[in-house]
């Protein structure tokens, strides 16, 4: 039917952008219906013709040749015809209130002939612009029924409650990451400092034993120069004499030093 046409219209621009109003949907549906009449008032004329010979085909074509040579410019909305044509509510729209200038005429273009045999272009069926965009504000802006709009409240509270108990769980996720990387820290610097203390004992230790095996030495050295010291080299060789007393010499000498320096 009629609204067949115009819903498509409606749907084809609903789907190509969401910005169009319920006017300029109107509007458009009005270039077509305009269109559409026009071609149906030259199919008319070309059914009128009676030409033997012609299919529906050939009429349709030539139809649309008549159209571009009135109107400058092709018949773009083929598609909306072919869903118009056969229509009851096309075919009452366009038959009802003949003209009397129509009734006139010739009994080839009676309304019985065609669907378009009166649908000329001052006689295109109007679509009551105004109805049409309240019925359309209508269906768009039907109050919702308590039990959806309850749903709808139910549904946007759960939502907010899923939004706050998500937040509140990245508040708490968060402040344990801060938590986490404060007690990493703190071990961190303990660790530091526990490695700092380590090292400083094993360094203690290290000159511990450093100064332990000095004194060992020391004292493994002053009792053997206490030995040489404490030989009686009259006894002895000459060869082992000279050498026992080249070392206890040389221990005075050190020993000398020794107190020179303190």
């Amino acid at each position: 039917m009629v609204e067949d046409a115009r819903k498509w219209t409606l749907k084809q621009y609903k789907e190509t952008t969401n910005e169009r109003t319920i006017k300029s949907l109107i509007h458009r549906w009005s270039v077509i219906q305009k269109a559409t009449n026009k071609f149906c008032a030259k199919l008319a004329q070309v059914e009128g013709l009676n030409q033997s010979g012609m299919t529906e085909q050939d009429k349709f074509e030539k139809a649309k040749i008549m159209y571009q040579s009135l109107e400058k410019c092709s018949f773009q909305f083929e598609h909306c015809w072919h869903l118009l044509k056969d229509q009851p509510k096309w075919i009452w729209r366009a038959t009802k209130d003949v003209t009397p200038r129509r009734k006139t005429m010739s009994p080839s273009l009676t309304p019985t002939s065609t669907p378009c045999s009166a649908a000329t272009e001052d006689s295109v069926f109007d679509l009551e612009t105004e109805n049409v965009i309240e019925n359309e504000v209508a269906e768009l802006d039907r109050p919702m029924g308590r039990k959806a709009e309850k749903g709808k409240r139910k549904a946007q509270g759960k939502h907010a409650e899923e939004n706050f108990q998500l937040r509140k769980m990245k508040y708490t996720l968060l402040e344990e990451s801060r938590a986490q990387e404060k007690e990493f820290y703190r071990l961190k610097a303990e660790k530091m400092e526990y490695d700092k203390e380590k090292e400083e004992k094993k360094l203690r230790q290290e000159d511990e034993r450093l100064r332990l095996e000095a004194e060992k030495v020391e004292l493994a050295k002053k009792e053997s120069d206490q030995r040489i010291m404490m030989m009686d080299v009259s006894v002895m060789p000459e060869m082992q004499r000279l050498y026992f007393q080249q070392l206890q010499r040389e221990i005075m000498m050190r020993r000398s030093n020794a107190r020179d320096l303190d």
